[in-house]
């Protein structure tokens, strides 16, 4: 029988008696004899094609070995419901000892997990129709414990039909499911029930999922819009930036952000700022990209209100026959028109300082002190939105000295918005009318002075 049992595992695909019988110089019959023995005893198996009746060496374990070495508890339990045998494990968990466990019937065995599998009532199912399997949990010193028992239909040695009872301790692994939903329902309740906008893609920009706020932005449902492009959706002229994006996300594997407008179900385009990361499988090839986004409609319209107030003013004060000086709280001068330049002849370059135009302004010192004191002891503590306005001479580029009107209004940043305005024509127009009205009164003859300049100043 060993050399029968060499034999066949020599030949995978079998062999029949004749060839068994041959190779071995045996007779036709003792080969017979010694296979229906090893047939018996499980070391052979039989196939039949046809007439033909085909042996191969069985690859099977000892029960013995396998519940020896198996992690799982083991009961062999025979026909009368009698425990044949039990590893330790069986032993361990069931709390029990040997003796007390075989050879006695599994109905006088007080164990939870025995009672649980109800084995005299699906005995013979089992015989009938096969392995069952049963997932319970008891609790078992104030823990609850999972099992996995499968019952298995055996034919022992002595050809008696039985079953064998394997049990596996599933604890941790419903425990760890168990955690697993709680983190998914937490996952889940984090990325539906935020304002921002997830979605994932896949790096050609195929949607493979959407999150409830972004849905309802586009009027669609997750199961409607999976499968599309996003760049569908996103503003033709932000395409650029868009696969940009996601190129730096694939090439350096780190989050990229940028603002890129996109389609809400109303056919209108949106600013959002998009953080963009990749996701890659474990050979750090990218699979997935996912871009979480922030409405910034509201700030980019404010932001363009904004410039265009600044473009409305600058073109304003650039045409403004009046000369403007703006100044910050800390002396800095941030802007001149172009009036104050062609007045005083000064750029900002020339002046990038408030003392460098009080200094190129009023030249000397007791004149600078004096005016700067008349103007205010302090300026900075002038209420916002109230102006000061006062009237000096005022040196410019080309040391021609102008009688100048100043209005200064401090705004409620701390920046001092200041307008000039030009009186030196005025003022000489008005000491010419003195002159005149005085040469007039202190003349004798004022007739003949009245003609004689009407002659001089009347036209030919």
């Amino acid at each position: 029988m060993k050399k029968i049992k060499s034999l066949l595992r020599l030949h995978r695909n079998g062999l029949t008696i004749t060839d068994i019988a041959e190779k071995l110089r045996l007779n036709r019959n003792s080969a017979a004899k010694y296979l229906e023995i090893l047939l018996i005893s499980g070391d052979v198996k039989l196939n039949t094609f046809g007439p033909a009746k085909v042996y191969t060496f069985s690859q099977k374990m000892p029960v013995s070995a396998m519940m020896k070495f198996s992690a799982d508890m083991m009961l062999l339990i025979d026909h009368d419901l009698h425990v044949l045998d039990a590893n330790e494990n069986a032993l361990n968990i069931l709390e029990i000892s040997r003796e007390d466990l075989i050879g006695n019937s599994v109905m006088d065995i007080v164990s939870p997990i025995i009672t649980r599998l109800d084995i005299p009532s699906v005995f013979d199912e089992i015989q009938t129709k096969g392995e069952i399997q049963r997932d319970f949990c008891i609790t078992l010193k104030n823990e609850d414990l999972h099992y996995r028992m499968r019952l298995i239909p055996t034919v022992f040695d002595n050809m008696d039909e039985g079953l064998t009872v394997i049990g596996e301790d599933i604890t941790e692994r419903i425990r760890f499911e168990e955690r697993l939903l709680v983190s998914e329902a937490r996952f889940r309740a984090i990325v539906e029930d935020q304002t921002d906008f997830i979605c994932r893609y896949k790096p050609d920009g195929t949607i493979t999922f959407i999150n409830d706020p972004m849905s309802r932005y586009f009027g669609v449902s997750l199961q409607e819009i999976c499968g599309r492009n996003l760049f569908s959706r996103i503003l033709p002229e932000d395409h650029i930036l868009a696969r940009e994006m996601l190129s730096q996300v694939a090439k350096n594997r780190e989050a990229r952000t940028g603002d890129i407008r996109i389609l809400d179900k109303e056919g209108h385009y949106r600013w959002y700022q998009w953080n963009t990361r990749g996701i890659c499988d474990s050979k750090g090839v990218l699979i997935e990209c996912q871009s979480v986004g922030r409405d910034i409609n509201t700030e980019r319209e404010q932001e363009q209100k904004i410039r265009e107030n600044e473009e409305r003013f600058r073109l304003i004060s650039d045409y403004s026959p009046f000369p403007i000086l703006i100044t910050d709280e800390e002396g800095r001068n941030l802007y001149v028109n172009n009036a104050f330049t062609r007045l005083f002849g000064y750029s900002l370059t020339d002046i990038p300082t408030e003392e460098d135009w009080f200094r190129r302004a009023f030249p000397h010192t007791s004149d600078r002190q004096e005016i700067m004191q008349s103007w205010r002891s302090d300026p900075l503590q002038s209420p916002p939105h109230t102006m000061d306005t006062v009237t000096v001479p005022i040196s410019g580029k080309d040391g021609f000295i102008r009688q100048v009107s100043i209005f200064q209004i401090t705004l409620q940043n701390g920046e001092k918005f200041v307008v000039y305005e030009d009186l030196t024509p005025k003022k000489e127009a008005e000491r010419l009318h003195t002159v005149l009205a005085t040469i007039v009164n202190s003349s004798d003859d004022a007739p003949s002075l009245y003609r004689s300049l009407n002659n001089v100043y009347s036209p030919h």
